[in-house]
Formats: structure tokens, C-alpha cells, sequence
């Protein structure tokens, strides 16, 4: 049984392994009068066999005068997010994880920290909600799959060569909040512990989902299954989707009443279901349709 929470975290590190240059991908163009966006469905963790991507996405970029990202991760980022795990994330003077969770959840920890190869004197001092993020990125790299090769990183690099204007839709800070802001860390650390032995099977079906472009597929992975089995972290899928998706798709309308073409690249979790970016941009009057 694939375990939904950990989802969470491993759609945040989304990767696909199979090329993709005739995958449907999860892809929109938005118009107005005077102005155009396109949405893609980021994939944020990947290897060289992704790539290239389908010719209308690579076309969709090259017309855009805008790249439009949840963070561009540059060097100054990459500091500041290091600071903020130090600051905000981890425990201070003699406190550890151990104070934090249950002594099952513990053991669960140990455990898996050692099917990683992970020492507990390198993650003891961080959060449940770091630790998700760390244990689930150590999964997925070992499964061979890097940041630098991700979709966001693939197309900031090449705005960056190209000077095209970029535009972060949020914060270094935000972000973090969301997960070291959990009403129940423990419960999330051990369904994310107990999940990661079956990490290979679910990114199997979500990758198989993305390249068909099936939306329903990744919305009964995403947020079906989860809020069957745990209804009670309805305030984490609020924080980590809900309210994101409709602070994107404000700042989205404000391209749409301006000018220019903008290519938006947000994590793929926030592009599907009802209350996804294209169906709010749809009932706010836009024409949104898929490519």
C-alpha cells in the first residue's frame, strides 16, 4: 500500500527516469488579450535520460520573455536556505529529535537511517519536518536522480545564458515554513519512515502518471488516497497546496492583466484537481487549455 504522506515529499522531489521528448507531460498555455502563460509541471529531481523535452514545451520557453519559478535556487538562495536550517530548522543547545518523537517513531528512524547509511550524529539536531525532506532526498539521490538535473534548474540555467528576466513566485522562507510548521511532526516523520520502502513503487506510478499527462492519476495519489487515510492533515495539504496554488494563481492574473508571454514552471502537485492553478485561473474567466 502506497503511503500518501510521504507522497508529500517525494512529489516535491518528483523525478522520471524514461525520455521524454514525446511525453504529454502535465502542460497549459493561459491567455488574456495582451498576454499569454504557459504552465508546466515541474519535475525537480531527474538524471540526463529525461531529457530533451517535448518540442512545444522548448518552443513555449523560447517565445516567453519571462521564466517564472516557486524559487530560483541560486547561490545566494542556497546560503540562505543553509542559514534557515540552522536557524529555524534544527533543534538548539541540548535538544534532538529524540525529545520529539515517540520511541517507536525513534526506532523507525534508526532504523532507516541505517539502511541509508546515514549517520544519527549528522541529522539529530534537525527537525521532523527537515528530517522528511533530508531522508526523502537521500532516497531519491540514491535512486540516482540529482537537483541540478530537475526541470527548474534545466530551465534557470538556461534563462540565466539567455538573460531572460526571472520572477520567484515565493520565498526561501515560506517554503521552509510550510514543513517545520506540521501540527503532528511525528506522525509525519513515521508514515514518511514506514513509506520510504516503498519509494520505487510509488514514483513508478506518479512518473507514469506525469508522462501520460494524467491529472486524475496524480490527484488520487496526491490528495484522494490522502485524505481517505488521514483526514486530520488536511491542514498540511492547506499549507503545502491549497493556499500556495491561490497565491500563485493571483500573481498569475497579475501577468495575464499585463503584457508579454511568461513561462511558469511550479511544482506539478499544485497544477491538478479542483482547486489546482489551471482550474482557478479557468473559473476566474481565463482561457486555459491543455498542450
Amino acid at each position: 500500500m502506497i503511503k500518501t504522506l510521504s507522497a508529500i515529499a517525494l512529489f516535491i522531489l518528483f523525478i522520471a527516469s524514461a525520455r521524454a521528448v514525446n511525453d504529454r507531460a502535465l502542460f497549459w498555455q493561459v491567455q488574456s488579450d495582451n498576454a499569454k502563460v504557459y504552465l508546466l509541471g515541474s519535475i525537480h529531481y531527474a538524471d540526463d535520460s529525461f531529457y530533451p523535452l517535448r518540442r512545444e514545451i522548448e518552443q513555449a520557453f523560447y517565445s516567453s520573455g519571462h521564466l517564472v519559478v516557486e524559487i530560483n535556487i541560486d547561490a545566494d538562495k542556497a546560503q540562505r536556505y543553509r542559514e534557515l536550517v540552522q536557524q529555524k530548522g534544527s533543534y538548539q543547545g541540548e535538544a534532538t529529535i529524540r525529545d520529539d518523537i515517540s520511541d517507536e517513531t525513534y526506532r523507525q528512524l534508526q532504523y532507516r537511517l541505517r539502511r541509508l547509511g546515514v549517520p544519527l550524529d549528522m541529522v539529530h539536531k534537525q527537525k521532523p519536518g527537515m528530517l522528511v525532506l533530508t531522508l526523502t532526498a537521500v532516497q531519491v539521490m540514491k535512486m540516482g536522480f540529482m537537483p541540478e538535473l530537475g526541470i527548474d534548474a534545466y530551465f534557470l540555467k538556461r534563462a540565466v545564458d539567455s538573460k531572460k528576466h526571472i520572477i520567484e513566485l515565493e520565498t526561501v522562507e515560506e517554503q521552509m515554513d510550510i514543513f517545520l510548521n506540521v501540527t503532528d511532526g511525528d506522525l509525519m516523520l513515521r508514515e514518511t519512515l514506514h513509506s520510504l520502502d516503498e519509494a520505487d513503487m510509488l514514483m513508478m506510478d506518479m512518473t507514469r502518471c506525469w508522462k501520460r499527462g494524467d491529472e486524475a492519476c496524480l490527484e488520487k495519489i496526491l490528495f484522494e488516497d490522502a485524505m481517505t487515510r488521514y483526514p486530520s492533515f488536511i491542514r498540511i495539504y492547506d499549507k503545502l497546496f491549497f493556499k500556495r496554488n491561490e497565491n500563485m494563481a493571483n500573481d498569475i492574473k497579475g501577468f495575464l492583466e499585463g503584457e508579454g508571454t511568461y513561462f511558469v514552471v511550479i511544482g506539478a502537485g499544485h497544477l491538478v484537481g479542483d482547486k489546482g492553478i489551471p482550474v482557478l485561473l479557468r473559473n476566474a474567466g481565463f482561457d486555459v487549455g491543455r498542450l
